[in-house]
């Protein structure tokens, strides 16, 4: 087999047919499948659709258990934020709070009524097939749902705070809340389990006031139904960056802290790779290598172990990995590993890792990819590796020369805040914290491994921006007289 033949799979786990052939498992999957987490938070890419792919297929393979899934398209996101009565009136926590619970209880009582499994509570199955089939088997999207709500708030007020200590009461009645949660909690109770699977959440939101409390009052109707049943598991899969925002806004923080966050160590990302290598042997009649990577990757390139090198130049998520696979792979047109292809893969990854980066935060920090753009003409040829003073003075100079208009970048400009744009790059992976000596060694430290309070007295730019930005491939320190190679 040719290793330009190799097919890694759709970057969408949605649109990849094969992925439960060659899932990995991992930690997180098994608590998760015990149903001991009910929220999964990682980074773009870190592999939660996956995951929530790989756990429908189990669950729906559990008798007496039926599979939700909410996943409302970008479109209705971005209708629900546009419209001007939830942007300035209606678009409060509460609000969503009750639409969702409404969403979810009637989602829930459609599938129940559709599978007509067993014979539960008659009158309440009853109850939910005829919602299946006057909603055609099918619950109302999310946006005729708040469009419902909405409409008969509306007849009843001018905005919520009219209803005074009465809102909840309120919004339960217009949202028939009443009706629908005895239903469903009563078949739940006979023995019919639900697992509702919410995903795809950051699809349209903008990070607006009315997007937070959408997903705010998201996670307070999918708290109050895990406290009512224990036969009804809701599971909510957030980006993280997504998350720690919502966490911020909320006083009831302490509600949401028992998560899920997915990390890969560098043995379970590189089995990623070898479970795909022999699904493509399988599908060209060969059998399975103990280690594929080595038919496919060279065993070193430079002085750096491949594996090593490769695990480097992510942040630690396996889309990154693959992608870079990709690149190498597809250049490669022959059956043995070529470690100058490999290295070659390396530039075209990097400017699709740092493009990557800045639309991963395009609603937090729009305009960073301007950042970047001066980046690498400005400091062409610079090194990675940069002290305090160095790194301030690189970003007195963006700070001087760059021009975005966003607020977050006003806030920095209008305050001389360079520490917080220092903060910001680490945040993001850009940079990391280096730290010399100690009993472990020197180590440099970045957002996405592990909690460190960062000190930035030497920062390093991540391996896998390096050629994005230019920096160079070797530095000589004249003075002590020590070579760093960038990409070893």
């Amino acid at each position: 087999m040719r290793i330009a033949e190799i097919q890694w799979g759709d970057d969408s786990a949605e649109k990849d047919p094969f992925l439960l052939e060659y899932f990995v498992t991992s930690d997180a999957f098994h608590r998760i499948r015990r149903k001991t987490k009910g929220m999964v938070i990682g980074r773009k890419g870190s592999g939660k659709s996956a995951l929530r792919k790989k756990l429908e297929q189990e669950f729906q393979s559990e008798p007496h258990t039926l599979v939700v899934n909410e996943s409302p398209k970008y479109n209705a996101i971005k209708a629900v934020l546009n419209e001007r009565d939830i942007v300035t009136t209606f678009g409060h926590e509460i609000f969503f709070q009750y639409t969702w619970l409404r969403q979810i209880s009637l989602d829930c009582l459609c599938v129940a009524g559709h599978s007509g499994k067993g014979k539960y509570v008659t009158e309440s199955l009853e109850f939910a097939r005829k919602i299946s089939l006057e909603l055609n088997r099918t619950s109302k999207d999310f946006v005729e749902n708040v469009a419902d709500v909405l409409s008969k708030i509306k007849a009843k007020a001018g905005d919520l705070g009219e209803f005074g200590l009465q809102i909840e009461k309120e919004l339960r009645s217009v949202a028939d809340l009443d009706a629908l949660e005895h239903h469903l909690f009563q078949i739940a109770q006979s023995g019919l389990e639900f697992v509702v699977l919410i995903d795809d959440l950051d699809l349209g939101w903008d990070n607006s006031p009315a997007a937070n409390n959408m997903l705010l009052g998201l996670l307070a109707a999918t708290n109050y139904i895990s406290g009512k049943s224990h036969h009804i598991f809701p599971c909510t899969f957030l980006r993280e960056d997504v998350y720690s925002i919502l966490v911020s806004h909320t006083q009831h923080s302490d509600k949401y802290r028992n998560v899920e966050r997915i990390r890969w160590e560098k043995d379970d990302l590189l089995n990623i790779l070898n479970e795909r290598i022999n699904f493509n042997r399988s599908r060209n009649n060969l059998p399975p290598l103990p280690n594929p990577f080595a038919s496919v990757f060279p065993e070193a390139i430079g002085t750096s172990n491949t594996e090593n090198w490769l695990v480097e130049r992510t942040l630690g998520r396996p889309r990154e990995l693959i992608q870079l696979a990709r690149y190498y792979t597809e250049a490669v047109d022959s059956t043995t590993p070529d470690v100058d292809l490999l290295k070659a893969a390396e530039g075209p990854y990097s400017s699709w890792k740092l493009d990557d980066l800045c639309a991963e935060y395009s609603n937090q920090y729009p305009g960073l990819i301007s950042i970047f753009s001066y980046w690498k003409t400005k400091f062409f040829r610079h090194k990675y590796h940069l002290q305090r003073r160095e790194i301030e003075e690189m970003l007195l100079q963006v700070a001087s020369d760059v021009e975005v208009n966003a607020p977050w970048w006003n806030n920095i400009i209008d305050n001389t805040d360079i520490e917080a744009l220092l903060k910001l790059l680490y945040e993001i992976g850009f940079l990391g914290d280096f730290i010399l000596g100690g009993e472990g060694g020197s180590k440099t430290f970045y957002s996405y491994i592990e909690r460190h309070e960062p000190r930035f007295e030497e920062v390093q730019i991540h391996p896998c921006f390096r050629r994005s930005v230019n920096t160079v491939e070797r530095i000589r320190n004249r003075k002590e007289d020590v070579t760093t190679i960038a990409t070893g």
